[in-house]
């Protein structure tokens, strides 16, 4: 069995304040009042016109790993002076996606609204009628290793494509068909973080 040290590890979260692209915004817009963090958007929809918000969709590859980063490289160990080179440098991240999908709290225009809505991701979807649902997609691990590794070279994180689809429509209308919706989605992979070097076979 391979031991490892590993003086590197942690937990983050991947949105678009720090790597998710915005692909394609649709109609949604970064911040409605409150939730000014770069990484909540917002929805405005309202009868008769607009009813649906089209896509919101956001993407990443190769994208910088919170304080490990994505390259292989060498750690001397201060126990034991012992310096470990890049070819036995692992760096693993498991993580899932979060996608808070809600009605905005600092709003009070979106009562009895009911909705259509989707988010769609790479790790799996969600389809959501009548009410907003949030969504925890299945985790994944991704690992970027040396070739003197246990198990020889791998990178099965640099190709992989992130991506987030969301949709959302007003399904119904109050009773004297005028209304505001407001609501939020927030679009997160959270994820933990480890860099380790092989020490012995």
């Amino acid at each position: 069995m391979p031991t490892f040290v590993t003086p590197y590890s942690g937990s983050a979260e991947l949105t678009a304040s720090n790597g998710l692209t915005v692909v394609d915004p649709g109609l949604w817009r970064y911040s409605q009042a409150g939730y000014n963090d770069g990484a909540t958007f917002g929805l405005s929809l309202g009868h008769p016109n607009p009813l649906t918000g089209g896509l919101l969709h956001l993407r990443a590859e190769d994208w910088p790993i919170a304080v490990v980063g994505t390259e292989l490289t060498s750690y001397t160990d201060p126990a034991t002076s012992l310096t470990y080179g890049p070819t036995v440098c692992r760096i693993v991240i498991t993580g899932a996606w979060q996608v808070i999908r809600q009605q905005n709290s600092n709003s009070y225009n979106s009562f009895n609204i009911t909705y259509v809505a989707t988010t769609a991701t790479d790790l799996g979807d969600r389809d959501m009628n009548p009410y907003l649902l949030n969504y925890a997609s299945p985790q994944a691990t991704y690992v970027i290793q040396g070739a003197g590794v246990a198990g020889g070279a791998q990178d099965t994180f640099s190709n992989h494509v992130f991506e987030c689809r969301v949709t959302e429509s007003a399904a119904s209308t109050n009773s004297n068909r005028e209304f505001q919706s407001n609501t939020v989605t927030r679009p997160a992979w959270v994820y933990t973080y480890s860099k380790s070097w092989q020490t012995a076979a």
